[in-house]
This record gives C-alpha cells, structure tokens and sequence, in this order.
C-alpha cells in the first residue's frame, strides 16, 4: 500500500474501533473511510474498508426491512433496483452537505439558484419519470436540461451541486461523478463537492456488492412477471395491460428557454439491437456474500419446500388457512431466514 500521512491510518483506526462497537456504526465508519478518499481517492484500504463496514449483520437486515417494505427482494426490474440503490446511499449517507437546506443562515442562491430553479425542477421531473416508473426517456431529457442550466446560470457551483446531489439521491451514480467533477474543474477547491464526490464514487464502483441488494441478474423483471403470475390472479389474467408502460410526460416548455430543443430520443430500434447483442453476455451478478440469494430462484420456480424451514416456523404455517397470506409468510419467511446469522437468531 502507497504512504499516506499519519492522520489517514488515524481515522481509518477510528473507523475500525467504531466498527468494533455494540450498535449499528457501519455508516459512521464508513464515513470516516469517505474523508480519507476526498483527499486520497486511490487509497484502496479505506475503499474495502466501507465495505466492510456495511456488511455488518444488522445493518443488512435493517436494510433490507426498509427497502422490501417498498420493494419486493424478487422484483428484478432494473429500475427497481437503482430505487434500492438510491434508498441504501440515503440511509447510509453521511455528508454534512445534505442538511445545508435547512440551515437557516445558508443563502438559498447557495442551494438551488432562482435564475434556472424552474429548469432544474423541470429535469428533476424528467428525471423521476425513470426513477420511479422506468421511462428512459426521462433520464435522457433530463441530462441536457441540466447541462443548459449550468450555462445560463450566474451560479454553476450551486446547480451543479445541485444536480449533482440529485442524481445520486436517486441511484444515477455515473451521472453524478460526471456532473460533480464538473464542478471541481471549475471549482477545484471546493471541499463540499470533493467529500460528496468520493461518497457517490464508491457507491458507482462498488453498487454491485452492497450486501443487503440482491443481484440483479438480466434485469428484465422475468422473475417479477413469473411471481405475480403465481401471487396475483389479476395480473395473471390481464398480465399485457398490467406491462403497458404508462404515456411519457415531455417537458414543460414554459420552464425551458425559447431556444432549448432537446436533442432526439435514442431510436428503439437502436435499443433493441443493444439488448440483442447484450444476449449472450452473461449477467454480473455480485459475489457470494453473507446474505443468501438463493431463496429467490426458488421462489421463481415454485421449489420452496417448507419441510426445509426451522419447526417452529411450520408450526406458524400450520395456522394459516388462507393461501394467499400463506404464500406472502412463506416469502416473509425465506427472505427472513437468508439474512446472516447474529447472536440472537432464532432457529
């Protein structure tokens, strides 16, 4: 490993010792471990050592409660995921940055410039359109909507800042390095930018081995599909109305300049010869880790043997009469049961 100054193995020694402690202080180490790769964006100890840091027992499993009470484990959807994504960076973020809104001696002008608010609010709604409903479309909008702004405004720091905390509130990781190290060639000094760049250039290099977000495999939502056939006998039956998508929404053009055309869409036959030649590429599932990913084939398949479960576990299932909660227990139960082992563990 290279030579760091002394205070670097300090605070990564502080980090271990808050790692070492009884409480969830994954995040708090973590963060320390993100105030060394600010100032030394290679030093490749600090980076595993956040890793480490979130892989911490009950972290994963307070996790994964949050986010599977918003989203199914086996929703395989890749918009699905960039939600998991963005929710695990807001749980875990510790950048003094994020509160700047609601510090009272903070010049709003320092936060969203007025002189392009509309256009920023209006490629934020673009935006969402692809966080919460998968419309690509969104996205691709949104991105030159951003990039005019910091043209026309008398504040680029601001708005880049701006976007930049954004794009990465909402799982866009590459987009926020690109936009955040566009701030720092303009604004090289600015200390901000530089602690929450290395936060969300750690999460764009290392998204696809956080612990508690099962691996994605094609993302094509294949196991979605296949589980609501058997969960929901709505969808099962008008499963076609159920995957059309909802109409994209164009921007406002009373929030753009008169002069601001936004370049063509990307072609879906472009799109389609992509994912064909994507095919035979096999998927980058993450690593084995300590969770157990393997429940969710066996949901797919219909393979879940309940005789496998603890028995006091099959006692629970004997009570339930209903097949439908039976089912959701039976995926309660398995999701339960993959998580790492702690102390306390029952059965």
């Amino acid at each position: 490993m290279s030579n760091y100054p002394d205070y670097v193995y300090r605070l990564l020694d502080q980090a271990r010792d808050l790692m070492a402690e009884d409480d969830i202080t994954g995040p708090d180490a973590a963060a320390l471990c993100f105030d060394v790769l600010a100032l030394f964006p290679d030093c490749r100890e600090a980076a595993d050592l956040v890793l480490e840091a979130l892989s911490d027992p009950w972290l994963i499993r307070e996790n994964r409660k949050a986010i599977s009470r918003i989203i199914d484990e086996w929703d395989d959807r890749a918009w699905q995921q960039r939600r998991r994504l963005a929710r695990s960076f807001g749980y875990t973020r510790r950048w003094d940055g994020q509160y700047r809104k609601w510090d009272e001696n903070i010049d709003p002008e320092d936060v969203c410039p007025s002189d392009v608010k509309a256009m920023l609010q209006e490629g934020e709604h673009q935006l969402i359109q692809d966080y919460l409903l998968g419309e690509t479309r969104g996205s691709e909008a949104a991105w030159p909507i951003f990039q005019e702004a910091f043209k026309l405004t008398n504040n680029p720091r601001a708005a880049m800042l701006w976007v930049g905390d954004l794009y990465a509130n909402q799982g866009y990781f590459a987009e926020s390095v690109d936009v955040l190290e566009q701030l720092l060639a303009a604004f090289p000094k600015d200390a901000e930018a530089r602690r929450l760049w290395a936060e969300v250039r750690w999460w764009r290099d290392y998204q696809d081995k956080i612990p508690w977000i099962p691996p994605l495999g094609e993302g094509d939502g294949r196991r979605w599909r296949s589980i609501m056939r058997q969960t929901d006998p709505e969808f099962a039956e008008h499963e076609e109305e159920y995957m059309r998508p909802l109409p994209y929404i164009p921007p406002d053009e009373g929030s753009l300049p008169e002069d601001f055309a936004l370049p063509p869409f990307i072609s879906p036959d472009l799109i389609a010869r992509v994912e064909e030649a994507l095919q035979d590429v096999p998927p980058q599932n993450a690593p084995d880790g300590p969770v157990d990913w393997t429940y969710l084939d066996k949901l797919e398949q219909g393979e879940v043997d309940v005789s496998d479960f603890p028995a006091w576990a099959q006692y629970m299932l004997l009570e339930i009469d209903d097949p439908e909660e039976r089912q959701y227990f039976i995926q309660f139960l398995l999701r339960r049961l993959s998580n790492p082992p702690v102390d306390d563990d029952l059965g």
